[in-house]
């Protein structure tokens, strides 16, 4: 069997520190470089297994094509502790759709599986958006260290939570602005919307395939996502709350650049039964709606006695 690293010289800076990269060891089957977890997570950083599946099934698309929506289920989680196969199965290829389903396998079991289709561009004569919401210039906000320190100076959050929160966002290879920064800490209840500016650190280039970008974008989508569904019930530092992504879901509208700044606004829509869905919505820093994301977790604030 052959092996080959699918990378972009472009991309190096994002991709080594996303781990967006992937092995080929033989058609259609690929295998993980790096794996990376929060030290506080119970697995594999989901936006990677995200990440990871698409630029697999990217692989080998024609040039014509272009993601336009993928749909995603975590079955179990993923261990740092060894590699992730990736495998293809190239389900249509027709004139305008190509679709492709990919399972993720470590130690024999599938922890997770997506559905890709792509399709050529078509030129529509009327079309419509929904408007980015008002808020500040990415330009006009402090990055998450300067409020962070700002917080525990002001003795709004702790030593430990100042800390966790500094490594969270060195943890990422992505720059991000809070819109409303209490919002992220979850320090009071507030009704669950929230929005942040986000790109991914270091350029990544102009001339690349809209895909690329896509890729990067698919890898970052997943943060802060079902987390909004505690804004309600904040505090919740030191709660034992239980949370884990069951599925997630992009819908792609138009092509964007993932170094540029993108408002990525998020609202959970509904919690009960154990289970929260939260909608989001990406737009590029002039206004062109990019992207909507859906995803359900389990959430299971203290007093839930189901399992699992």
């Amino acid at each position: 069997m052959s092996s080959q690293t699918i990378k972009f010289p472009e991309l190096e800076g994002f991709l080594n520190r996303s781990f967006l990269d992937l092995e080929k060891i033989d058609e259609d089957l690929f295998r993980s470089k790096t794996l990376w977890k929060h030290r506080l997570a119970r697995g594999v950083y989901g936006g990677q297994m995200i990440g990871h599946s698409l630029v697999a099934a990217s692989h080998g698309i024609p040039e014509s094509q272009h993601i336009h929506s993928l749909h995603s289920y975590f079955l179990k989680n993923g261990n740092t502790d060894m590699p992730m196969l990736y495998h293809v199965d190239k389900t249509r290829d027709g004139k305008t759709y190509h679709a492709r389903s990919i399972k993720a396998r470590q130690a024999g079991n599938v922890v997770f599986t997506m559905q890709a289709s792509f399709k050529s561009y078509e030129t529509t004569v009327k079309t419509h958006q929904l408007p980015m919401p008002k808020v500040p210039h990415p330009d006009e906000l402090k990055s998450p260290v300067e409020i962070l320190d700002m917080m525990i100076e002001q003795e709004l959050i702790s030593i430990e939570q100042h800390k966790l929160g500094l490594e969270s966002y060195d943890g990422f290879p992505i720059d991000i602005r809070w819109v409303d920064p209490l919002k992220f800490m979850l320090i009071e209840p507030q009704y669950p919307k929230r929005s942040l500016w986000f790109r991914a650190r270091g350029h990544i280039g102009e001339n690349l395939h809209p895909n690329i970008h896509k890729c990067c974008l698919a890898y970052m989508s997943d943060l802060f996502v079902i987390q909004t569904a505690l804004m309600p019930h904040s505090p919740t530092w030191g709660k034992p709350i239980f949370m884990a992504s069951l599925d997630h879901s992009m819908w792609f509208h138009s092509p964007c650049r993932a170094d540029n700044w993108m408002l990525y606004e998020i609202e959970a829509e509904s919690s009960t039964d154990g289970r929260a869905l939260c909608r989001g919505r990406i737009w590029d820093i002039n206004g062109t709606l990019v992207t909507t994301v859906a995803q359900e977790g389990v959430v299971r604030i203290p007093g839930s006695k189901s399992k699992l």
